[in-house]
């Protein structure tokens, strides 16, 4: 209650009359309860101060000095990227999908390095072939020449126990011994030179083999692992959340962050960056979480990799372990921290603006009496509104201070509830996966029958989108017939031959009689063909030129491969919107409402999808866009919805809300009740005997209406509002 005070030299009574007309004692309520009316007796004349001045009776109170951070539940996350640039082919995973560790995210244009592959894996498969077959080869031959060796061997052997003597004149005589044992030599020689010979033709065609396998491993290992490093793979297992939005071939540099893959069940939370040297030096750090109060770990952060992101990203942000009795707290909760660097209960203090600063002390004045008495005081702790009185004023006393204590007369009771903020912004319908279905490459010669699908309609798998009609190569399909022909009786005839002789090329006629026996039937379905059909089930998005402007007609002529419409594959559609402040999180609903194919408004819900840059780092967050994943059945509905005026597509028809910065179960001051200066907030709590008291109180944020009290004030208290 602002109190007035005048004085002037001289005694005029009909002056002091008035002025202390106008003094009340400051234990008035919200509306202020007058004071007595002293009566002339008791009139004292005051020294006029020439201004007007109020005063505040000196009271104890708790007092403040903390820091509030704003912050969220995220999950765990890694940033995947390429180690090798290369040009971007096509998304494997999407925002939402799950995902396992080593999965392929982000597929590359690898067409070159997957041919490469092929062709070494053949030839790898042909070398190995081929000694195979030359290893069976050499052992059978080895086997013959170990048997003779042994035979003969045996007979040298044998033979040199009938060795007769030179000069003997019996009828074996040493000359035709001589030449029957020389052609026993001759042959076993033979037989072990030629074991040899093969032996060691054997040994160095397999070490030549084996070099060449080797190195021709290395090389096959060496374009796997090329190919590995050409996508971009899912560090963990998890859920993917952002992804760089690409365009075919577009350029891909190695490290860039191409992918975000989160583990929903390893929950963290993130707030705005807090150094390890403001923790060290609190009393208290606790968290705000679904409205409790929760004890949680600081992760400290070393100075290089401070300086790392924020080089990288621009802004760190800090990190904290959630604690077991946090329990399930759902993604993308919001949440506080509270750095309380200093607190102090019931304390004496008074308005810093009633200190003075002297040259030896700090004072006050204090009005007793109705003069002002010049008192120096000791202080302590203060908040930026009240400073903490050691010494030199009591309790009660009433201190002369600029601060306006006018009251008002309404009052509101604190009660629980809760807060949030509306994110509203307009919504684009996207499709990452979107592909063009073509003309089939198909024998026989294809003309354009009919359409059967819109621009923007749903379709399903298996529905068809066109009729064509194919003009069949009876020719070809007659000579290729003929070949198979004669490749089964030329199959025949090697069967009724010796099989063990024939058996390659028994081997080699019955693959290639396959091959032909399935080119034939591809030749037939196609040139039976009469649709193009939905491969999965998606949105029409686009049309071919040629359809867009009616310039296709029945009985057209279409190239093989030649582009017809777009379709998004259903699931892979999401409502994307400007976020560029990072509102958004993985985890909020968003509230969305649109026109329906009929024109009728709809509602629906999605789920964002996406992390802000506290989870992911600038490369991911981007310009700051969330992705809300819808149903199909939403999105088709959706699709059929966006035609403007002109009958074009209108990307942005959907209205998107979301509550965000919502705490619930949270004590709530009407925002009319709070003074704030500095950060710091105060309210007028009505006292029991009627008097005012401004009593300070930790505030968590605020929505356009209320403030949430972290603590300071109780539900049932009493507060005066402007």
């Amino acid at each position: 209650m602002r109190k007035k005070i005048s004085g002037r030299a001289g005694r005029r009574f009909l002056t002091a009359l008035l002025v202390l007309v106008c003094l009340t004692v400051f234990t008035a309520g919200c509306a202020g309860t007058p004071a007595p009316v002293p009566g002339p007796e008791d009139v004292m004349l005051l020294e006029p101060a020439g201004v007007g001045e109020s005063y505040e009776t000196a009271a104890r109170r708790d007092m403040y000095d903390a820091a509030i951070y704003s912050g969220l539940i995220c999950p765990y996350t890694e940033e995947c990227s390429l180690e090798r640039s290369m040009n971007f082919d096509s998304y494997a995973a999407l925002p939402g999908d799950a995902v396992r560790k080593g999965q392929t995210l982000i597929r590359t244009n690898v067409d070159n390095l997957e041919r490469q592959i092929a062709d070494m894996e053949k030839s790898i498969a042909r070398s190995e072939e081929e000694f195979l077959e030359y290893s069976m080869e050499a052992e059978e031959s080895l086997e013959k020449y170990r048997g003779d060796e042994k035979f003969w061997g045996q007979a040298v052997e044998n033979w040199a126990k009938e060795k007769p003597e030179e000069d003997t004149e019996e009828d074996l005589t040493y000359e035709k011994w001589e030449s029957d044992n020389l052609f026993y030599e001759t042959k076993y020689r033979n037989a072990l030179i030629g074991r040899q010979k093969l032996e060691e033709q054997l040994r160095q065609r397999t070490e030549l083999y084996q070099l060449d396998a080797g190195y021709n491993e290395v090389l096959l290992n060496r374009l796997r692992q090329d190919l590995n490093e050409s996508r971009v793979l899912s560090k963990q297992k998890g859920v993917v959340t952002n992804i760089r939005l690409l365009n075919y071939n577009d350029y891909i540099s190695a490290g860039s962050s191409m992918a975000a893959v989160a583990d929903p069940d390893r929950r963290l939370l993130k707030c705005e960056f807090i150094s390890k040297a403001e923790i060290n030096s609190a009393e208290q750090v606790f968290a705000i979480i679904g409205g409790k109060r929760c004890e949680v770990e600081y992760q400290p952060m070393e100075s290089e990799e401070y300086r790392r992101l924020e080089e990288k990203n621009g802004k760190v942000f800090t990190t904290f372990y959630l604690p077991e009795e946090a329990g399930e707290v759902e993604l993308g909760s919001y949440v506080v921290v509270a750095v309380i660097k200093q607190v102090k209960r019931d304390v004496l203090s008074v308005p810093k603006d009633a200190i003075e600063k002297g040259e030896d002390a700090s004072y006050v004045y204090v009005l007793k009496d109705g003069e002002r008495v010049y008192t120096p005081v000791m202080t302590g702790m203060q908040d930026g509104v009240y400073v903490e009185i050691l010494s030199g004023v009591g309790e009660g006393d009433k201190v002369l201070t600029r601060k306006d204590t006018q009251t008002a007369d309404n009052t509101a009771v604190l009660g629980m509830g809760s807060v949030s903020h509306e994110f509203s912004q307009k919504g684009t319908i996207v499709y990452p996966t979107s592909e063009w279905i073509s003309c089939p490459d198909i024998y026989g010669t294809v003309y354009f029958e009919e359409r059967m699908v819109d621009l923007y309609q749903q379709v399903k798998k298996g529905d068809v989108l066109f009729k064509i009609r194919v003009q069949p190569n009876d020719v070809e399909l007659a000579r290729k017939e003929q070949e198979l022909q004669r490749q089964r009786e030329r199959l025949t005839d090697l069967e009724k031959q010796n099989q063990e002789v024939n058996k390659k090329a028994i081997e080699q006629g019955k693959e290639t009689i396959a091959e032909l026996e399935k080119l034939v039937e591809e030749m037939k379905a196609d040139f039976a063909m009469t649709e193009i059909r939905a491969p999965y089930d998606g949105i029409v998005t686009d049309l071919s030129w040629e359809l867009w402007w009616n310039m296709l007609e029945s009985g057209d002529l279409l190239q093989k491969n030649q582009a017809l419409l777009m379709l998004a594959e259903q699931g892979s559609n999401y409502i994307m919107v400007e976020d560029p402040n990072g509102l958004l999180t993985y985890g909020n609903v968003a509230d969305i409402e649109y026109n329906g194919a009929d024109g009728s408004k709809r509602k629906t819900t999605g789920l964002v999808v996406t992390l802000n840059q506290a989870c992911v780092s600038a490369e991911l967050f981007g310009d700051g866009y969330a992705l809300i994943r819808v149903s199909g059945e939403d999105a088709g509905d959706m699709s059929g919805s966006v035609f403007g005026s002109d009958g074009r597509w209108s990307l942005s028809r959907f209205d998107v809300t979301v509550a965000t910065r919502k705490m619930e179960n949270v004590l709530l001051v009407p925002k009319k009740a709070v003074t704030s200066y500095g950060g710091v907030t105060y309210v007028k709590l009505k006292q029991k005997d009627g008097s005012v008291l401004y009593r300070s109180f930790l505030a968590g944020g605020s929505d356009d209406k209320n403030y949430w009290v972290i603590e300071g004030l109780t539900e049932g208290m009493e507060v005066c509002i402007e």
